[in-house]
């Protein structure tokens, strides 16, 4: 009864392999989006292929894979496995980039970024985001992270520019396409 409405459904998934009560999770986020629009971004373990677990779901339930994000895509390179995902419609939520910059971390940040390249080349910046995923006051990221929630801004664009990324393609992936997905 009110004007408030939900921008997007948030959901997540451990690992590559979803428990019970996680698939009635993403079974009911797939229900909601198709019943209001609302798109839905999901939590997931690139590094063990944790879309595709969850792209059986969403597809299963007849969501259209436009109307999901893939979130923390860019912590694998297997640019295979992204391409993949991304030529069925999902939308690749690159927002890990600074976790390369964690002590032991096996895939850097400029690799993290480079991969956006790769997609881009491979003709898939309609779908991809830059984004974030950050937590104001976790001192361990912020010792990881000092540029907080400015890291996409102050490294990752700049970076990608750096390495031949067109400012019309930044433009997309930051302005263009979160316009798209969030409109109902």
């Amino acid at each position: 009864g009110t004007d408030i409405k939900a921008g997007v459904t948030k959901v997540a998934a451990r690992s590559d392999v979803i428990t019970p009560s996680e698939e009635k999770v993403f079974k009911a986020a797939a229900r909601a989006s198709k019943a209001t629009g609302i798109p839905v971004e999901t939590h997931t373990n690139s590094r063990q292929r944790g879309g595709e677990k969850q792209d059986e779901i969403f597809e299963a339930e007849g969501l259209s894979p436009a109307r999901v994000s893939l979130g923390h895509s860019n912590d694998t390179d297997d640019v295979d496995y992204l391409a993949g995902l991304a030529r069925r419609g999902y939308t690749l939520g690159m927002d890990h980039a600074f976790w390369g910059n964690a002590p032991g971390a096996t895939l850097p940040w400029q690799r993290r970024v480079e991969c956006i390249k790769q997609l881009i080349d491979a003709d898939f910046v309609n779908q991809l985001f830059l984004s974030n995923d950050w937590v104001h006051g976790d001192v361990e990221r912020e010792k990881i992270n000092p540029d907080g929630m400015l890291f996409t801004i102050r490294k990752t664009i700049p970076y990608l520019r750096q390495i031949g990324v067109s400012d019309r393609a930044i433009h997309a992936i930051t302005v263009e396409n979160p316009k798209r997905f969030f409109s109902r």
